[in-house]
């Protein structure tokens, strides 16, 4: 093999070796993301839950009356 030939495949590799270190990092960007926005989704799902059971409480509470329409509609 000629040292033209070698020199072109080292630069390949090296380019390569730099491309897949790029996309490494990239993948454990979105991974760290995606854990963030997972975390805040339950959060957001688990604060819903706690308004809905706070409401059904209360509509328990009151007999029912707020959910009942005032006569005048």
């Amino acid at each position: 093999m000629s040292d033209q030939r070698i020199e072109a495949l080292e630069e390949k590799l090296a380019y390569l070796e730099a491309s897949n270190a790029e996309m490494s990092e990239e993948i454990f960007r979105q991974q760290q993301e995606i854990a963030a926005l997972t975390k805040a989704h339950l959060q957001t799902i688990a604060r819903l839950q706690n308004l809905e059971d706070a409401e059904a409480e209360a509509t328990n509470n009151m007999g029912g009356a707020s959910a009942e329409k005032p006569p005048h509609y």
